[in-house]
């Protein structure tokens, strides 16, 4: 061992087991050892060889391995040279649809070559042919196209805000008409959408005109049109309905699990190793994907990893004093959401308690009766 130092001869992963030495050579210094072994009297043996060569000189005893791995080589590289997938972001208004369309128009769909795609060109014709956008950007990135679009925005139609609405169900108490003509009178249902304050209103008469005679038709009185203003009081009704059950399951992990993989390909799973069949009852699946990519490459490929905790399930029974008190809490929880921030004036609450005890639930429903402005301009 010092003679191999002296020379330059280098080793790694030196293990000792009495008179006999094992240590891993390149096969260049494994042929500088043969003079330093016949100098000393040592003998050497070969236990095992390693590496790119000793593959290479494998595969010509295994043409058919040899074969199969150079033909998937090459099917991988030719697949990844179409487009196999379209994928279109920031569309809202215009459909997926309708861009896919026009990308079939221009020649351009799956299964397309990457050298047949002309991006910029491409860009230009889906803004010549939807008006919407105003600006597309496209780019490759492995066997996807990826189409991101920006959408036009539209001023808003300005329109005069002439009328009063409801914006919801109620019953009228109070009126206050501050211009316009109240289409509605106090003691009155509506319901959302319908007309409260109108600001077509009939014009003053000209007082210089004559008096018609009493033998002929009044002259119709013109219209013209306001913009109405006024305060519509009415009662409004919230409700809400929460339901909790008697008994909750707990899920607790035991500790057990198994773990399997498999392959997917466009979203169809093959089993590779592991368990095929769950062995427990009641578990929980864990999976975690790990897509092939190389480069800016991504093939239709994943391998997946399942994991599969053994749960324990215990029932647990809820009193129903205590069960019914949460119904409560979550049902005036849930109307408290719908009342308006500002300008209501809470009248009365209603709670009603339900037992269900053939289906092991109890509930409540809570209703609150407010008072407020309904009136909305009708384009709001």
């Amino acid at each position: 061992m010092n003679l191999t130092i002296r020379e330059g001869i280098h080793f790694r992963d030196l293990r000792s087991q009495g008179e006999t030495i094992t240590v891993k050579v390149s096969p260049r210094d494994f042929k500088r050892l043969r003079p330093l072994l016949r100098r000393t009297g040592c003998t050497v043996h070969i236990l095992e060889k390693k590496g790119g060569l000793q593959l290479s000189l494998a595969g010509k005893h295994r043409r058919g391995f040899l074969f199969g791995l150079i033909l998937f080589c090459f099917l991988l590289y030719f697949l990844s040279s179409f487009i196999w997938n379209i994928n279109v972001s920031g569309n809202e208004k215009v459909s997926k649809d309708e861009i896919l369309g026009v990308l079939e128009r221009n020649g351009v769909s799956k299964g397309i070559l990457k050298k047949q795609l002309d991006l910029s060109q491409l860009e230009r014709a889906i803004l010549l042919d939807i008006e919407e956008l105003s600006w597309v950007g496209s780019r490759v990135r492995g066997v996807y196209l990826e189409i991101q679009v920006v959408e036009r925005l539209r001023e808003p139609v300005e329109t005069d805000m002439v009328d009063l609405v409801a914006s919801k169900d109620g019953l009228v108490v109070d009126i206050l008409v501050l211009a316009g003509k109240a289409a509605v009178e106090a003691g009155e249902t509506v319901q959302k959408g319908q007309l409260l304050i109108s600001g077509l209103v009939p014009m003053a008469e000209d007082p210089d005109r004559e008096l018609q005679d009493e033998t002929q038709d009044s002259a119709l009185i013109p219209e013209g049109r306001v913009k109405a203003r006024g305060m519509v009081e009415a009662l409004v009704w919230y409700e809400a309905f929460a339901e909790v059950p008697l008994y909750v399951v707990d899920k607790v992990k035991t500790g057990n699990m198994i773990r399997s993989f498999s392959f997917s390909v466009n979203n169809k799973d093959y089993h590779l190793w592991g368990p095929k069949d769950v062995p427990y009852r009641n578990y929980e699946i864990e999976k975690i994907r790990h897509a092939l990519v190389w480069r800016n490459l991504r093939f239709p490929v994943e391998l997946v990893s399942n994991k599969c905790r053994e749960l324990s399930v215990n029932a647990r029974t809820i009193p129903p004093w205590e069960a019914l008190q949460e119904a409560r809490n979550q049902a005036l929880r849930e109307v408290n959401l719908q009342l308006p921030r500002g300008g209501a004036s809470i009248k009365k609450r209603y709670v009603d308690d339900y037992y269900f005890l053939e289906l092991g639930t109890v509930g409540t429903r809570v209703m609150i009766e407010t008072q407020e402005d309904i009136a909305v301009p009708l384009n709001s």
